[in-house]
């Protein structure tokens, strides 16, 4: 399992923001060029054969950058593609199937809403990593029901694979996710709703690594 894949910023496309292939690819490529770790294929309109095109496009963009990418909600368009791995929501299959399926050093992500003991079950189950949220209002899922920030920090207190925090989340308040510790941070409109994508992706980056880079700075003058 590619625990250690998971960490900084992690960015999800949204066909609503990127609306023809041409503007798909040079996001990602901008994104992935700012220092975008990890990029997930989310497409929930495209036709099935556009679907394979952009997935094996962004699968190369992210291998000449030494990044991820992560299908959405497809085991088969993960295998089709030659991705990185695939994120599961709670109704898209189990964890088991994809891990039966994908190659050993396959991602398997899960959404885990605010469940704490769903996260667990994920775990035991073989997921990579884990993801909670939203966290703040979303333009991309308004209606997802909030969870509270302290669960994050339950979260990295009891699991021992990575932890992601998603929704809603931007430059304003980036900072009060970073400080609970989580592994990665994925961002949807802050990222490919601006008109500067490349630019909007530093800062979040930028932000990321100060804190991991302080964090271990503080770390080493306490040891």
């Amino acid at each position: 399992m590619n625990q250690l894949q998971i960490s900084g910023i992690y960015a999800i496309t949204d066909p609503n923001l990127l609306t023809s292939e041409q503007q798909l690819l040079d996001g990602v490529a901008q994104a992935l060029a700012a220092g975008v770790s990890i990029i997930q294929y989310r497409d929930k309109q495209a036709t099935q054969a556009q679907k394979l095109f952009r997935a094996k496009a962004i699968t190369e963009l992210c291998n000449q950058h030494q990044a991820k990418c992560i299908i959405n909600d497809s085991l088969s368009l993960a295998l089709a593609a030659n991705a990185h791995g695939v994120h599961l929501g709670q109704t898209d299959g189990s964890i088991a199937q994809a891990r039966a399926a994908l190659p050993n050093d396959a991602i398997v992500g899960v959404t885990c809403h605010d469940d704490l003991q769903l996260a667990i079950k994920a775990q035991n189950e073989g997921a990579s990593y884990v993801a909670f949220g939203r966290f703040f209002p979303s333009n991309t899922k308004p209606q997802a029901k909030p969870a509270k920030i302290s669960v994050l920090f339950e979260a990295k207190q009891q699991l021992s694979i990575p932890v992601v925090a998603i929704g809603g989340i931007n430059q304003h308040n980036i900072d009060q996710i970073i400080r609970t510790g989580v592994d990665s941070i994925a961002i949807i409109d802050a990222i490919f709703g601006q008109n500067d994508i490349r630019h909007s992706a530093q800062q979040l980056v930028h932000e990321f690594l100060a804190h991991e880079f302080n964090h271990s700075t503080n770390e080493r003058s306490l040891g």
